[in-house]
C-alpha cells in the first residue's frame, strides 16, 4: 500500500475501529482513544528504530519493544495494560489473533502491568486535607461554569464529562436526575434528588444553561471546553504533582465514601471503618455502584476498599 504506515493504519481503522470486541458499535470516545494510542505507538516504534512501512508488518517483537519503552518511562500499570490491549485488538484486526500475549509477558516487572481494583488509599479531597468549599470557590472565581461543574460532581457523584454535558433543565425530573450525556460506555442512569443540597446545586446549575443546553460555555465545543476546564482546575492546584496532589475526580471518591457512611453508619474500609453487617454493606455498595454508573457491585472496591 502506498502512503507508508500512516496510510495503512488509517485503512485498518476505517475498516475496524467502529466496532468493539463483541461486535457492538464503539462510541466516538473509544474510537478516538484507540486511534490515538495506535498512531502514537507506531510513531514511537520508528523512534525506537523499527522502520515499518506498513502496519501489517506488526509482530510480537514490536510489542515487546513498545512495552519495554513504556515500562522504562514509568507509566502507570493501567496505562501500559490499556495500550497493550489496544494493540491486541489491532492484531486481531490484521488477522493475527493470539499474537499478543498477556500483558505481563512483555515487561521485566509483572507488577508494572498488574492492576488491582481494590482501593487501599482514600482519594477523597478530605483525605488530602483539602478545604472543599475554598477550592471550589477559587475555581468558581476563575470560571463560574467550572465551579458549578465541580459542585455537580461533588453532589451527584458525576464524572467531569458528565457534569459538563448535563442539561439541568431537561435532566431534572423532579425527584431524580437523568444522566445520559457523557457517560462511560453510554450507560444511562438516574440519581435521586433527595436532599435540599442536591436541589440547590441543580437550581444553580440551571442558571448556567439554556432550556435545552448543557453548562458548557455556548461559545465553545466539547473539546475546547475540556481544555478550558482542566486549565482552570489545574491552575487552582487540582493536579497530582506540584499542587494539591488531587484531581477533580477525587470528588467522586468523596461522594462515594460519604454516601457509604450515611447508608451504613460507619466509615468505609478505605477510611478505616469497622465491621459492617454483610447485607448492609452489600446494599450500600450496590446503591453506590448504580449511582456512579456501574453495573457491578464489585466496582465499589475501587472507591471504598474492601
Amino acid at each position: 500500500m502506498s502512503g507508508g504506515w500512516k496510510a495503512s493504519l488509517a485503512a485498518v481503522l476505517r475498516q475496524h475501529n467502529g466496532r468493539k470486541a463483541g461486535g457492538s458499535v464503539a462510541g466516538f470516545a473509544t474510537q478516538s482513544k484507540r486511534a490515538e494510542t495506535l498512531y502514537a505507538g507506531f510513531n514511537e516504534l520508528r523512534e525506537l528504530g523499527f522502520k515499518l512501512n506498513n502496519v501489517q508488518e506488526f509482530r510480537g517483537r514490536h510489542m515487546r519493544g513498545l512495552a519495554a519503552s513504556w515500562e522504562k518511562q514509568g507509566l502507570q500499570p493501567s496505562t501500559i495494560q490499556n495500550r497493550i490491549s489496544n494493540f491486541r485488538m489491532f492484531s486481531e484486526w490484521i488477522g493475527k489473533s493470539g499474537m499478543i500475549e498477556a500483558s505481563e509477558k512483555y515487561v521485566s516487572n509483572p507488577g508494572a502491568v498488574h492492576r488491582s481494583s481494590i482501593n487501599k488509599v482514600d482519594k477523597s479531597w478530605s483525605a488530602h486535607g483539602i478545604d472543599e468549599a475554598a477550592v471550589i470557590a477559587e475555581v468558581a472565581a476563575k470560571d463560574p461554569r467550572c465551579g458549578i461543574q465541580l459542585e455537580l460532581q461533588r453532589t451527584f457523584g458525576l464524572r467531569p464529562r458528565e457534569s459538563w454535558m448535563l442539561r439541568p433543565h431537561l435532566d431534572d425530573k423532579g425527584t431524580f436526575l437523568t444522566v445520559s450525556h457523557g457517560t462511560k460506555g453510554g450507560r444511562d442512569r438516574v440519581v435521586k434528588i433527595d436532599t435540599p443540597e442536591k436541589r440547590a446545586v441543580l437550581e444553580r446549575a440551571k442558571s448556567f444553561a439554556g432550556k435545552c443546553s448543557s453548562t458548557i460555555d455556548p461559545g465553545k465545543k466539547l473539546g475546547q471546553w475540556k481544555s478550558r476546564y482542566y486549565f482552570v482546575v489545574r491552575k487552582c492546584g487540582l493536579k497530582r504533582r506540584g499542587g494539591l496532589n488531587a484531581t477533580s475526580h477525587g470528588l467522586r471518591h468523596q461522594h462515594s465514601n460519604d454516601v457509604y457512611k450515611c447508608k451504613t453508619g460507619v466509615n468505609s474500609p478505605v477510611r478505616g471503618g469497622g465491621p459492617v453487617d454483610p447485607e448492609t454493606d452489600r446494599a450500600a455498595r450496590l446503591e453506590i455502584a448504580e449511582e456512579l454508573g456501574h453495573s457491578r457491585e464489585s466496582i465499589s472496591t475501587h472507591y471504598l476498599g474492601r
